[in-house]
């Protein structure tokens, strides 16, 4: 029987996830996959050694990359991302945020039907969108509501922020509205919306909870099937990104699944 080829994966952004994505692939991948290089804005920055760093696609081309993943922002999605998709190569998305603005979106379809290519968002720092998905397919998904609880510190004035004792509800929209307002937290609120019924169909409560310490999301679905909730939260760590160890971690389960014959979810 013939091995599997390597498969060799482009990454777009190598900061803190796109470090760790590189870090749990030489450590854990068996030799079934490898990190061949990562486009940057800045090749003088400092970096611990990765794999090779480009600053264009053009030059991200040549690495060869079977996949590629977008761990670079909103920034980076927008301008990257239509490249890789009109090149053919299938696209692993995690600064799903961007998709709120319909232009980007349509550019990123029209960029995929054009190669021929797949996009993929990734399910990041939130769990069970399987589940989101499956109970969407009849249309019957009736509520979805996605509430994240984050320290005062990082939602508020620092006087408002340090004066707080109590929960203070933020912010209550649309999923469109809330990724719009908050860029940096919510690209989670994005995938659960698109997983679901939609940017304009999903509720989102944005709350200033002085009792957490980590960003908490929690989703409530109700429709035909029943309800289903659950909720996650953050933990910290050594690299300076919030929730990048579970972004990370579920890059590289979704790598997996392009290499394995055999499929849970």
């Amino acid at each position: 029987m013939m091995e599997q080829e390597t498969l060799r994966v482009g990454l777009i952004g190598y900061g803190a996830i796109g470090q760790e994505v590189a870090r749990l692939i030489a450590e854990h991948a068996s030799g079934d996959m490898m990190v061949a290089g990562a486009l940057v804005r800045d090749l003088t920055r400092p970096r611990p050694p990765g794999p090779s760093l480009v600053t264009t696609p053009a030059e991200l081309f040549t690495t060869q990359p079977h996949v590629v993943v977008e761990v670079a922002g909103h920034q980076g999605l927008r301008a990257h991302s239509s490249a890789i998709l009109r090149a053919g190569i299938d696209l692993l998305l995690v600064s799903i945020g961007a998709l709120a603005d319909p232009i980007v979106l349509q550019e990123l379809f029209d960029a995929a039907q054009a190669g021929r290519a797949h996009i993929q968002v990734v399910s990041g720092a939130i769990g069970a969108l399987d589940a989101l998905a499956a109970a969407a397919v009849d249309g019957s998904l009736t509520r979805v509501l996605h509430t994240m609880r984050r320290s005062p510190h990082s939602l508020l004035a620092p006087e408002e922020a340090s004066r707080l004792t109590t929960v203070q509800e933020v912010f209550r929209g649309s999923a469109r509205q809330a990724v719009l307002q908050f860029p940096e937290y919510l690209n989670v609120a994005a995938a659960v919306a698109l997983a679901g019924n939609g940017l304009d169909q999903t509720d989102v409560l944005v709350l200033a909870d002085p009792t957490v310490a980590h960003s908490r999301h929690e989703i409530l679905a109700e429709g035909a099937f029943g309800t289903f909730h659950f909720e996650i939260e953050n933990a910290p760590m050594s690299i300076p990104a919030r929730g990048a160890r579970l972004v990370a971690m579920s890059i590289v389960h979704t790598l997996r699944l392009r290499r394995t014959r055999f499929v849970i979810g």
